[in-house]
């Protein structure tokens, strides 16, 4: 009786073991939009991450999309808003300080105001597992 007991006790002990593994792979997925002037830094905490990168520049300047782009746990992104180069604006988006993608400003006039205060923004969607 007490070898019956132990041995069912065992397998018990075993399938509960087994049955309550914490090995299960979950999709995340999030929306990033930075549209206020400066440097915007983040980290995206994920494996096997797709993004969806928008890039508009400045003053309604060039919009660039970009599908499918490969991100990684171990960077730090930077997106940088309104940066001013010499007389011209743009936006863009860096991988660890180094420049990926960028959008130009648009050309518009100086005497329209609600275009001067335009920064343009970057989008990322992205999913990965978790």
């Amino acid at each position: 009786m007490k070898k019956t007991f132990l041995i069912i006790s065992l397998c018990f002990a075993i399938i509960s073991t087994i049955s309550c593994s914490t090995n299960d792979v979950k999709e995340i997925s999030g929306t990033l939009v930075f549209n206020e002037v400066g440097d915007h830094s983040f980290n995206i905490n994920a494996e096997n991450i797709a993004a969806t990168i928008t890039i508009a520049g400045p003053n309604q300047g060039e919009t660039i999309v970009l599908e499918n782009v490969s991100l990684f746990r171990t960077v730090d992104y930077t997106a940088k808003i309104g940066i001013k180069n010499s007389s011209t604006q743009k936006n863009e988006l860096l991988n660890n300080l180094v420049v990926m993608y960028e959008a130009k400003e648009g050309k518009s006039s100086k005497n329209n105001y609600q275009n001067l205060s335009d920064a343009g923004y970057v989008r990322i969607e992205w999913k990965g597992i978790y």
